[in-house]
């Protein structure tokens, strides 16, 4: 994703910053900024949703079992959580390149929001990671139509026509066991022919049994919460699971807590001054070197302890004007970070 732009800015000063990089009025400039780092906590779940079938009462007196669904439910089942991160612009923390500077501004590469990609970099290397996004994946759909024959569906009531699809299902177990048996008139030509009577068979049992256990749909479902790290927290309550609800707020207290605990390692570098001159002109490309975190993530049984690169715990270093004098330099940047990966000349 390689992106290079001029902004021209009318009256945009940011108030973090010393004049050195407040864009004045009609002045050319390409604005870049530092990125901002999100704790990205994937939450993978299961829905199950149970519908009992259309003749559960039967169930015993036609197939000899009480292991049936007796009324619709809803659940919600957490298997996993993960940890990640996601980057996005710092507007607080923005620099410019003026058009009419040492650098050639249609050489620095940018990501859509405005953080740095490089220098003259291949389009290969400038490149960004896209934050997973929540996910929904249906794994199956139910027919509201009975997969009946018409004798049955005809039937006077609802024990009849339970019962006459108790008779189907036996009817396709005998045919299965004639196959296997080779004791039909007409045998499937091939494997793989009988092979697709017998797949066949199964799903229409599938169908009819249904109608008396009843069915089971689960829904795969993953879903992301972001938590922008600033101070130190100790079990801060970031989100809540519920077996009823799936994934609800923090002040929901339906569903079981979330802790996140965050101990932050600050960059304790001076910020460089703003006017280096080593060739007598301003530094104008800045890099960032970020600092760290540790997190730990719990939610009942489940523990997560990890360290985390955090941009925002980092200070601003300039890129030497010398390295830009003579031969082309190539220079990679890391957009969720905003560090140096790389530096060819």
């Amino acid at each position: 994703m390689k992106r290079t732009y001029l902004l021209l800015v009318a009256l945009l000063t940011v108030s973090s910053l010393t004049h050195a990089h407040v864009v004045k009025e009609n002045e050319s400039a390409l604005v870049y900024y530092m990125p901002k780092t999100q704790l990205a906590i994937t939450l993978s779940y299961d829905r199950i949703e149970q519908v009992p079938g259309a003749f559960y009462q039967y169930a015993q007196r036609y197939l000899g079992t009480s292991d049936v669904i007796t009324e619709p439910t809803v659940t919600y089942q957490l298997n996993n959580v993960t940890l990640g991160t996601h980057a996005s612009a710092d507007t607080t923390r923005a620099y410019k390149i003026p058009v009419h500077g040492a650098h050639n501004t249609h050489l620095v590469s940018l990501t859509q929001d405005g953080r740095l990609l490089g220098y003259n970099c291949p389009a290969a290397s400038c490149e960004c990671s896209v934050s997973e996004s929540m996910t929904m994946h249906r794994t199956c759909a139910k027919s509201p139509v009975l997969p009946l024959l018409e004798e049955q569906l005809m039937a006077s009531s609802t024990a009849k026509m339970a019962e006459g699809a108790a008779k189907l299902i036996y009817r396709i177990r005998e045919t299965r066991i004639q196959l296997l048996a080779g004791d039909v008139e007409h045998l499937p030509a091939d494997g793989t022919s009988m092979q697709l009577v017998l797949e066949e068979l199964d799903q229409q049992e599938k169908q009819l049994v249904e109608l008396f256990v009843g069915t089971t749909t689960v829904t795969h479902c993953t879903q992301t919460l972001y938590y922008t790290p600033g101070e130190d927290v100790t079990d801060l309550v970031v989100g809540r699971f519920s077996r009823f609800a799936g994934v609800v707020s923090q002040d929901d207290l339906s569903g079981e807590p979330i802790y996140l605990t965050l101990q932050a390692h600050k960059q304790v570098l001076q910020e460089p001054k703003l006017k280096l001159k080593p060739c007598g002109l301003f530094a104008h490309l800045y890099h960032n070197l970020p600092g760290t975190a540790n997190v730990v993530l719990r939610f009942q049984d489940m523990h997560i302890a990890q360290e985390v690169a955090v941009a925002q715990y980092g200070v601003s270093v300039p890129v030497s004007n010398s390295l830009f004098m003579g031969k082309k330099v190539s220079i990679v940047i890391n957009p969720e970070t905003g560090n140096i990966l790389s530096i060819q000349q």
